[in-house]
């Protein structure tokens, strides 16, 4: 029970206030206060159940405003997702752009350097061929020079070949007249010098000459006539018989004789030949500027 008075605590079965001495009547009071405490319960009741459904009513707003904002933070994680992934294409292409435009930085830098390369190139080829005009003109003149030489030559050359061919007939007439003929057995006695048995045409390649061997009587298109696995050239020199077996039967005394002489075919062709005093060999003389050469090299025109 509550004194009226002082407002405080006081037994139930109290006829004073124990604080304050005021007189208290249990029987009037205690129902008051029964009353006005079923009144403060229902109040506390209704306070509660007010607070309770302001509760409820916060908590399922902010539920729902949570739910909302739930919603919208998927979303916009969805959204940022999604933005995540454009900016990733985005900057993937823009990867390949900034390389295509290095390339195409490159090109063109290489283009300006060829375009430079090229412009500088033009000035040299200007410069060079101002350079090659002079040359040519230069050229030009030398080559009238070289032209009139040539024509000069030419005369010159024809005047040669005229005297040669006088020179040629000379020498012939003189192996004429100085010669003796001898037949081809005779000729084989004497040995052969490895001098003037060479020269072109020589169709099989064995060293002799196609006159030598026309006079020699071997084959000009084998290089080994007896094909006994020796070089006709070789036999020759050897003293072999290129043409059969055996030898060629040389005779030093018989050659000794012949020594100085000039010797004409008189079984093949009229060839000539010359018996050197030195070696007693017996020399081809071909051609008659390869007659006039051997025996000039052989001192007999010196005599």
């Amino acid at each position: 029970m509550i004194c009226l008075n002082c407002r405080k605590q006081i037994p139930d079965n109290s006829s004073a206030c124990p604080f304050c001495g005021k007189e208290v009547f249990p029987a009037e009071q205690l129902p008051k206060e029964i009353g006005y405490r079923r009144y403060q319960r229902w109040f506390f009741y209704l306070i509660i159940v007010l607070v309770f459904i302001g509760m409820s009513g916060m908590i399922v707003k902010t539920y729902s405003e949570n739910t909302k904002y739930i919603e919208a933070i998927t979303k916009n994680m969805t959204t940022l997702k999604d933005l995540q992934a454009k900016l990733g294409t985005t900057e993937k292409n823009l990867e390949a752009k900034n390389i295509e435009l290095a390339s195409k930085t490159g090109e063109l830098e290489k283009t300006l350097a060829d375009l430079v390369a090229k412009e500088n190139e033009k000035i040299e080829t200007s410069a060079q061929l101002k350079i090659e005009k002079e040359k040519l003109a230069s050229t030009t003149a030398e080559f009238k020079t070289v032209l009139d030489e040539k024509v000069e030559i030419s005369k010159n050359l024809e005047k040669c070949q005229l005297d040669i061919g006088d020179t040629n007939a000379n020498i012939y007439n003189l192996i004429i007249k100085l010669g003796q003929g001898i037949s081809n057995k005779d000729l084989a006695k004497i040995p052969a010098a490895d001098a003037n048995l060479g020269g072109e045409p020589d169709t099989d390649k064995d060293g002799l000459s196609d006159m030598a061997e026309a006079a020699l009587g071997s084959n000009p298109k084998k290089a080994d006539t007896d094909t006994d696995g020796f070089n006709d050239k070789v036999e020759l020199l050897k003293g072999f018989n290129y043409l059969g077996t055996g030898s060629l039967g040389v005779d030093t005394a018989f050659a000794a004789k012949q020594k100085g002489k000039i010797l004409l075919q008189v079984q093949a062709h009229g060839e000539a030949w010359y018996v050197n005093p030195a070696d007693g060999k017996k020399y081809f003389l071909g051609k008659p500027a390869e007659a006039f050469r051997v025996m000039s090299s052989l001192g007999f025109l010196k005599k």
